[in-house]
């Protein structure tokens, strides 16, 4: 009797929205998943667990748990997503025992490693750990040949769906920005840096998406510096009003100091806006810069004041073929696919 396909998927984020995403991408080359994240999932077959490293008993209590997950499931591949505590506590647990497939997401190797030779050694493990690594930007993939040696790695992104774009006159003068409110997306210095153009001109508005731990010292910052008619708060956006902003918007401006390649940049992309990003190294493997976008020069309405001057028919069409490319679901999907293949081979 055929054995199904079993997929044990472990990882959180804030609202688990990437994880979500990832587990639509994969989860029709299995016929069972089960996903351990660190909070409850609108999914059917969930176990949260906590993956905090602060306190080592409880650390060496949670090992045990996952352990016995795995036991009782018995995954055919596991999959974690990001080299930090998530891997760390996943690669005491699984020991070697099952197929390990690690995703980082940017900052497990680039900035923690970083912090402590001890933060750097549990990068290390958990790559270590894997039969297959993937990151999501080329210079990623640089920074963990740098931490582990020469080992294989898969440049893969989650992908975004194409949508018909709106012909460029439709939309309105609106800069769009949805990262999340945390210090590492700078919207306190989007809303700070944009002042100046924005009460130049005033028919333009400042539209802010998401939520996190500084929304109010934000929304207190935007009062001090722009009328009411130049910014609004929308919070969290479903996946259509999301896309409804982005066709309606006519600038994506996301400028962190440090990034993988962003989600959001693909689908504004995808979308039709015109991209303003920070200048880091997986930006510029999509925009280039004065031809489909805009890389930040540390002034955001000198930036904009540019963008009005960028041919909008040709910068979407550009973003448009480097998405079809590069960065569906679909091309996507086949590289996380080849990976599973490549273990049940």
């Amino acid at each position: 009797m055929h054995k199904s396909k079993k997929l044990l998927l472990i990882g959180g984020s804030k609202g688990n929205v990437h994880l979500l995403n990832f587990h639509g991408l994969v989860a029709s080359y299995f016929q069972e998943t089960c996903i351990v994240s660190n909070q409850e999932m609108e999914q059917s077959n969930v176990k949260v667990l906590n993956f905090e490293l602060k306190n080592p008993f409880a650390m060496l209590k949670n090992v045990r748990k996952l352990r016995a997950i795995i036991r009782e499931f018995d995954p055919d591949v596991i999959h974690v997503h990001q080299a930090n505590a998530y891997g760390f506590i996943t690669g005491l647990a699984n020991r070697g025992k099952k197929p390990l497939v690690v995703t980082t997401w940017g900052s497990d190797v680039l900035t923690l490693p970083k912090r402590s030779m001890l933060h750097k050694w549990m990068v290390q493990y958990v790559l270590r750990s894997a039969v297959e690594i993937t990151a999501d930007a080329q210079f990623m993939a640089d920074a963990i040949h740098g931490l582990i040696g020469p080992s294989p790695v898969v440049v893969a992104n989650f992908g975004v769906e194409i949508q018909t774009m709106q012909a460029s006159a439709s939309r309105e003068k609106i800069i769009y920005s949805n990262r999340m409110h945390e210090p590492l997306y700078r919207i306190d210095e989007i809303i700070t840096q944009s002042t100046p153009f924005l009460l130049a001109n005033p028919t333009w508005k400042l539209r802010i998406a998401a939520s996190g731990s500084e929304t109010e010292r934000l929304k207190q910052l935007a009062k001090q510096h722009l009328p009411e008619t130049s910014v609004e708060f929308v919070g969290f956006q479903s996946a259509p009003e999301n896309r409804a902003n982005y066709l309606s918007s006519t600038i994506y401006v996301s400028i962190p100091n440090t990034d993988g390649t962003s989600i959001s940049l693909l689908e504004a992309m995808a979308y039709g806006c015109l991209p303003i990003v920070s200048d880091l190294p997986a930006n510029r493997e999509w925009i280039e810069h004065g031809v489909n976008g805009l890389i930040s020069t540390g002034n955001l309405s000198e930036d904009l004041t540019n963008a009005l001057k960028m041919n909008s028919q040709s910068m979407q069409e550009v973003n448009t073929k480097i998405i079809e490319e590069k960065a569906t679901k679909k091309a996507n999907k086949q590289k996380f696919e080849a990976i599973y293949d490549r273990i049940f081979a």
